[in-house]
């Protein structure tokens, strides 16, 4: 059956909506605003990182700024570019990447992930919120910032880790953060396709 004018335009405001969202968290938390950060969050919201698995949006919102204070400050690109809606559930995946500036045994160096942001949204009282914030990895590079500077990675160790997120993991590693290898990436496409059958059953409102 052809939507009809009204819920077409429905459609395209909803889908605006959890774009802007989605850009607003990221945005908000690369700039320390704090507030506006925790405004995207439902209060139940479970969130997945390299470094945070938790529930609660406040929680991670206040998770965030004593990583930030202690770590330094990386920032994020994000393109949403997939919402789904199903009345007041809808997801949202977005390509992104990560950057960073850090010290690893003197030598200033740049990494970047290249990575997926995935959320549930909620609707409530009108307003979307985000109920879960999960990573997809896809790859990572780092480079000295020097180009004349040596990479001063272990390889054997470098070579143990997960591809889809080894120097991500080394460098937590370098700042006392052990990073769970079993997170969804690419290179475990099955994981990612039942990951994403269960937001389906989620998103119909079968669990």
């Amino acid at each position: 059956m052809t939507a009809t004018l009204d819920e077409r335009l429905q459609s395209h405001l909803d889908q605006e909506s959890l774009f802007a969202l989605v850009r607003r968290e990221r945005f908000a938390r690369d700039q320390r605003r704090f507030d506006v950060m925790a405004a995207c969050f439902h209060r139940d919201a479970y969130v997945r990182t390299s470094w945070y698995d938790g529930t609660g949006g406040d929680a991670y919102v206040e998770a965030s700024r004593k990583w930030m204070t202690n770590t330094g400050n990386s920032k994020h690109w994000v393109f949403p570019a997939f919402a789904r809606v199903h009345g007041d559930r809808a997801t949202v995946e977005s390509p992104a990447m990560i950057f960073n500036r850090a010290k690893l045994e003197g030598v200033e160096i740049d990494f970047q992930v290249f990575c997926r942001f995935f959320s549930r949204a909620v609707r409530e009282d009108g307003d979307w919120k985000l109920a879960s914030f999960q990573v997809f990895f896809e790859r990572d590079v780092m480079a000295p910032v020097h180009a004349s500077d040596p990479l001063p990675v272990d390889r054997a160790l470098l070579d143990a880790m997960r591809p889809s997120y080894k120097f991500l993991t080394y460098i937590q590693r370098s700042r006392g953060v052990q990073v769970n290898q079993d997170l969804l990436g690419d290179d475990r496409p099955d994981e990612l396709a039942a990951f994403h059958a269960a937001e389906d059953r989620w998103l119909a409102g079968e669990s």
